[in-house]
């Protein structure tokens, strides 16, 4: 049955039971969750809000070269990779799912989408302005668009919007002297003004780490326009778009049973994202810079990651006993995906703990795998009673209303 042509019938679906889960999946997404804390694990020990010299008086030189080759190499933009990939296949498999149920999948799909916008808002707006609910809703909102376009169409436009459009938006944006990004950091300062606050690059810090509310709120504040300014700089949007794009392409598959054992296609992905994903960010991780600066980083990067997840697949088979291990962590990914926020928040900012510029690199590190560990236990804990996270639950309550079981 076509999900956008269904008969709409009473909203009852159900949390998805074991049988309609692919465990592989759920684990691959705690795998990424684990990454993307690693990365946003630099914004809460404040490096990336520091200064040059402030970096140096905190880590030193030998450890802040370390750190970055590691950081440059392995984790950046590879783990979001493996975030806007799953997305995407989630997007396909749901539609697969409530089709065979008789529903609207596309209305549904759209609901649920909006109510993850409003989620991401809240933790946009007042917990951390870094957060990804909002871009993945906008961009989850477009989705409906191309579930009907063939495998070769989605794949084209995939590459096109990961590789050819930044490359090419750069160099026009360049020609023609555009620089929208410029207008959005520019709210963002507007906002700071506005609360008296003090945006020198080396005052923010600072900011960081006072102990008011009134700081805080006006760092929350003026945050999301900075955030949404970097996006549009790195040319995030097209390429997260593009990269959900796949995972669309990839749902199909796994809706059909096909992909985790279809070894050959996850083989040739594994080598071609190694191909070209490791020599291009070792040169990344040679150069000085963020991902908007670097050519290194725009074409290697999401190969990487999506390398990343075909090894993880091919390797599943043996070593599930391990991996196993992040599935619970990925059945509630929204809930411990806002939880590291909070529980960042709390430990590292002035209105907590305090720690923001005051912790070692390792330091740093040992606390997000320390909160990780955590939510793994937590995870198989809560699951263990309960069908879903509780923000899982409120997400579907908020989608399907009173109808919701």
């Amino acid at each position: 049955m076509d999900p956008t042509t269904a008969q709409a019938v009473p909203l009852r679906e159900p949390a998805a039971p074991s049988t309609d889960r692919l465990d592989v999946v759920d684990a691959l997404r705690g795998f990424a969750l684990l990454g993307v804390l690693l990365a946003n694990i630099l914004y809460w020990c404040g490096f990336v809000m520091m200064t040059e010299g402030q970096r140096l008086a905190t880590f030193g030189a030998e450890a802040m070269s370390i750190q970055h080759w590691w950081h440059a190499f392995l984790v950046d933009g590879k783990f979001y990779t493996l975030f806007s990939l799953l997305f995407g296949a989630g997007f396909a498999m749901q539609l697969s799912r409530l089709a065979r149920r008789g529903h609207d999948g596309i209305a549904i799909y759209r609901r649920r989408v909006l109510v993850l916008l409003a989620i991401g808002l809240v933790h946009s707006w007042v917990i951390w302005e870094g957060d990804i609910l909002v871009l993945y809703a906008l961009l989850g909102l477009l989705l409906p668009l191309f579930h009907r376009w063939r495998d070769a169409a989605l794949l084209c436009a995939a590459v096109a919007l990961v590789f050819a459009v930044p490359f090419l938006g750069k160099m026009l944006f360049a020609a023609l002297g555009w620089a929208p990004q410029n207008a959005f950091y520019a709210v963002g300062i507007a906002i700071g003004e506005a609360f008296g606050i003090d945006q020198s690059p080396e005052y923010v810090l600072p900011w960081m780490q006072r102990e008011d509310w009134y700081a805080r709120i006006a760092f929350a504040a003026s945050g999301p326009p900075f955030n949404w300014g970097t996006r549009i700089e790195s040319w995030r949007i097209p390429k997260v778009l593009g990269i959900m794009l796949l995972g669309l392409w990839a749902g199909r598959r796994l809706a059909a049973g096909g992909l985790p054992s279809d070894r050959r296609l996850l083989w040739s992905v594994l080598l071609a994202g190694l191909a070209i994903g490791v020599p291009a960010s070792v040169v990344y991780a040679q150069m000085p810079g963020h991902q908007q600066d670097s050519w290194a980083s725009q074409v290697g990067t999401v190969p990487l990651g999506l390398a990343y997840a075909a090894a993880f697949l091919l390797a599943w088979p043996r070593a599930r006993r391990w991996l196993d291990m992040f599935a619970a962590t990925g059945r509630m990914a929204l809930t411990n995906y806002l939880a590291q926020s909070v529980v960042c928040g709390i430990a590292f900012l002035g209105v907590g703990f305090g720690l923001v510029g005051r912790v070692s690199f390792v330091q740093a590190y040992a606390f997000a795998l320390a909160l990780f560990v955590v939510q793994i236990l937590f995870s198989r804990w809560w699951l263990a009673r309960h069908a879903q996270g509780p923000m899982e639950a409120l997400w579907r309550r908020w989608t399907y209303g009173a109808a919701a079981p």
